[in-house]
């Protein structure tokens, strides 16, 4: 796209922050809330929703034009911070609790695929592949510290790019409804 009219106002410091604090909340709550990580099991789309309402949330509320440089920028921003909230957060809870989030989906998951595969022999072997898989992931771990920080340095490599579309997306939205309004 050619140079965008840059007239209105500029998103201040604190709309940027609670952009980017929303979304990282958003993002927590997709990634630890029991059935609600379901949302992540589908491209992410629990991120994507987290950096549009991030970036909904700054525009809407703050009345302010962003290009798409700065949605992607902003909700990347919001990926990075609710990676490392939403990593944090699993790990204490694991480590405190012994709840692994995302334990109820993979079980309906898995669940699911069993019931397609009965009656089917020919998917036995995939159904025992898959029951082993489970078991594995449901098994009691001990994390360590450098656990927590391989899961915020991947969780945050791939959450960023995420919310920042989502965040893109949300600006195209908000762009195609004005000229349909004018």
């Amino acid at each position: 796209m050619a140079a965008e009219n840059r007239e209105g106002v500029l998103l201040p410091l604190s709309g940027k922050l609670r952009a980017i604090t929303l979304g990282a909340v958003l993002i927590a709550l997709t990634a630890t809330v029991p059935y609600l990580t379901l949302l992540n099991a589908f491209f992410f789309s629990g991120v994507f929703l987290a950096g549009m309402s991030a970036i909904y949330y700054a525009v809407i509320f703050h009345q302010v034009r962003l290009s798409y440089n700065e949605a992607f920028v902003l909700g990347s921003f919001s990926g990075i911070a609710g990676g490392v909230f939403s990593e944090t957060l699993s790990f204490l809870l694991i480590a405190l609790i012994g709840y692994r989030p995302g334990a109820e989906g993979l079980k309906l998951m898995v669940d699911w695929a069993r019931d397609m595969a009965t009656g089917k022999p020919e998917l036995a072997e995939q159904l025992r592949t898959l029951t082993e898989m489970e078991a594995l992931a449901l098994a009691p771990v001990s994390l360590t510290p450098a656990d927590l920080i391989t899961g915020i340095l991947f969780a945050s490599i791939f959450y960023a790019p995420i919310a920042g579309l989502g965040g893109v997306f949300t600006v195209f939205r908000l762009k195609r409804q004005a000229a349909k309004v004018r």
